[in-house]
């Protein structure tokens, strides 16, 4: 795999090209059925918005090409690798923050404990911002579940906009 890294790194426009997403597609299947992690979830640890993981595997629009970037980053991940670095500690922090950015489409403890398959208490410590440490793999998927979340929201808005509250400052 890595040859294929080295050609799509060393095309002329990576940043920018765009490759077919068929073999990605394939291999993001591939490393959710090995893992036991929601597509969404592993786009998040590589790098990679929901919306790419979602059009990836077909929940929603289905994507026919990838951009060279987000191709790179999920040929990066391997399944040791996603096993090992999602049963890893990390700050907790950031799933608070997510969730918190959803104000009162948070879910409650319940159901955010059912969701990421976590126990209530846990559950609690990550809206409540208490949870000092958690799994990498319960901060990718709750990432993902509030990015989800936000993703429905714009589309329950009038017009696909999000509903700002407040002003923007300038």
């Amino acid at each position: 795999m890595s040859w294929v890294l080295r050609s799509l790194r060393d095309g002329t426009d990576y940043w920018t090209s765009w490759v077919p997403a068929d073999p990605f597609r394939a291999w993001l299947r591939h490393l959710a059925n090995a893992t036991g992690f929601a597509p969404e979830a592993i786009a998040v640890a590589a790098g990679l918005s929901t919306a790419v993981g979602r059009a990836l595997v077909g929940n929603g629009r289905r994507s026919k090409r990838i951009r060279s970037l987000d191709a790179s980053g999920l040929l990066a991940l391997d399944i040791d690798d996603l096993l090992w670095l999602g049963a890893c500690l990390t700050d907790a922090s950031l799933a608070h923050k997510a969730l918190m950015e959803l104000g009162d489409w948070c879910p409650d403890v319940t159901e955010l404990s059912v969701l990421l398959g976590i126990s209530p208490h846990t559950a609690q410590g990550m809206i409540e911002g208490s949870l000092p440490v958690c799994r990498r793999s319960v901060l990718w998927h709750c990432i993902a579940l509030a990015q989800d979340i936000m993703h429905a929201r714009a589309l329950a808005t009038p017009g696909g906009e999000l509903e700002i509250d407040e002003p923007l400052a300038a």
